[in-house]
């Protein structure tokens, strides 16, 4: 506070003298010497301090050559001149083009956020008499400048210092600007282990295969031989034969196509670094081959998420080290997300669909149940198929009869219990084939002449085992069997079917 206002306070000046004084003050352009000072202030702390310490034109770059804490390696233009680089320590990895123009452009005007020391003696201090980096920027004249990365800034750890040559002279340079220079040379490789093909160019399917250590069978997928709307285009072939829910599914047999890295990790892996990955002997292998391509994906060791901003890990798997084979110019190790990665994980009964078989009702002649010895045989009648479809492909055949043992049932009442029958259980996958007799067999008999068997035989007192056209595939609650043959009873009765088991 000023001199004068002060008075005015000691002096005791009346309230609305107090006010008008101050609004003269305040209505002046004169200010106070506090005012001034830090006014001041902020116009030297808004004072572009910045300066261009590599002057010439990008273009005019032939080689940048980088060395740091993990080996060396050159960005190199092109012996034909145009804007196009090479990487000699990548090999036959295929480079990211992006990355490599980047690094190019970066150094166009390159600026460091404002001169720290000049006529420095002791370099140490800013961790340049060792640098964490050096890069030597070649140009066409044949003049070359070579730029030497320091330590991180004790008062802001976003800049890093750097030196010129054999110069004493210290900047501060935005640490994300020389990220460029302090990376190993794998950042430069494309982190696409397998182009996405376009809509149109989808190769035809052919069979993919998952293998994995945690698992006692192998799943396998292949095309699907019948076309069913709202089910995946492929099929579950092993450990069971299955329809695939379209949502769950596509990721598995499908993901391979895309697929992306978040790291490459290793050049040219010999057997020890295969090893050293849990390569030598995956965890998980996935094969997709068809016409004209062969694809193989092996999934090694994990890699663990970190609890916040700590460096102790967690049990979360947040990538895995993966190998891929079968396309030129990714002969490296590389570090894949666990998003990406749904074989390390998935078992089958996550993709197949919930239905044990896709017979329409309107494509059958007969539905025929065999229950301890006894026969029962559902007789259907329909106007058409279910290829017969409106401008929007919407099925337009219709049942109009069943009838068993002479007697016509109500056909809603036979489609919701057709529809309890559909749903028969598919959530737990069993291969160890049964002891005995079935005890209820299902046969879903098709106006093509093909068929479809469910044989049901006793597991336990809760547990029954289901083979399906002679394999056995899956295990369901004996529940479900005693609901489902009160409904016969119900259907036979006109009585509602019970959907509850």
């Amino acid at each position: 506070m000023n001199g004068k206002l002060q008075g005015i306070i000691i002096c005791g000046v009346t309230a609305a003298c107090l006010v008008g004084v101050m609004a003269f003050l305040n209505s002046t352009s004169g200010k106070s010497d506090a005012d001034s000072s830090s006014s001041s202030t902020a116009a030297v702390s808004s004072q572009d301090e910045s300066v261009v310490i590599l002057t010439k034109s990008s273009d005019d770059i032939t080689s940048v050559k980088v060395s740091n804490e993990h080996g060396e390696y050159s960005v190199n233009k092109s012996e034909s001149g145009k804007s196009t680089w090479s990487i000699p320590e990548l090999g036959t990895l295929n480079a990211n083009a992006n990355a490599e123009a980047s690094m190019i452009s970066n150094l166009d005007g390159f600026k460091a956020k404002k001169l720290v020391e000049e006529n420095v003696e002791d370099m140490s201090k800013y961790g340049l008499d060792k640098p964490t980096a050096d890069l030597t920027v070649e140009y066409s004249d044949g003049t070359a400048t070579t730029l030497h990365v320091g330590s991180v800034s004790p008062s802001n750890e976003r800049y890093r210092y750097v030196s010129l040559d054999d110069e004493k002279t210290v900047y501060m340079v935005m640490g994300t600007k020389l990220s460029y220079y302090t990376d190993p040379v794998t950042a430069y490789a494309n982190l696409t282990l397998l182009t996405k093909p376009s809509d149109d160019d989808w190769p035809d399917y052919g069979k993919e295969t998952v293998t994995r250590k945690d698992l006692d069978y192998e799943m396998a997928f292949e095309n699907n031989p019948n076309e069913i709307e709202g089910l995946s285009g492929q099929v579950m072939t092993e450990p069971i034969f299955s329809y695939l829910n379209i949502t769950n599914s596509s990721a598995t047999t499908h993901g391979m196509w895309g697929l992306t890295a978040q790291s490459c990790e290793v050049i040219a892996p010999d057997e020890t670094a295969m090893k050293e990955h849990g390569l030598s002997d995956p965890f998980a292998t996935v094969r997709l081959s068809g016409d004209g391509y062969d694809y193989t994906l092996k999934i090694g060791d994990p890699v663990y998420a970190t609890a916040g901003d700590s460096s102790e890990t967690t049990d979360t798997v947040s990538a895995y080290y993966c190998y891929f084979e079968g396309v030129k110019g990714v002969d490296a190790i590389y570090l894949v997300s666990a998003d990406n990665l749904p074989w390390a994980t998935i078992k089958a009964e996550d993709v197949i669909t919930s239905l044990m078989t896709s017979n329409y009702l309107v494509d059958l002649k007969d539905v025929e149940v065999v229950y301890n010895g006894k026969k029962t045989v559902y007789e259907v009648e329909s106007s058409g198929a279910s290829t017969d479809t409106d401008s929007d492909g919407k099925t337009t055949a219709q049942v109009t009869k069943v009838t068993t043992d002479g007697k016509e049932l109500d056909v809603d009442n036979f489609k919701t219990f057709y529809q309890y029958l559909m749903g028969c259980p598919t959530n737990e996958i069993y291969f160890t084939d049964p002891e005995g007799e079935s005890y209820l067999t299902i046969t879903f008999d098709r106006k093509d002449g093909k068929k479809d068997v469910m044989e049901i035989y006793k597991d336990s007192s809760r547990r029954s085992v289901v083979k399906l056209n002679g394999e056995t595939s899956f295990r369901i609650q004996s529940t479900w069997v005693d609901t489902f043959v009160a409904n016969m009873d119900r259907l036979l009765k006109g009585e509602a079917v019970d959907d509850n088991y």
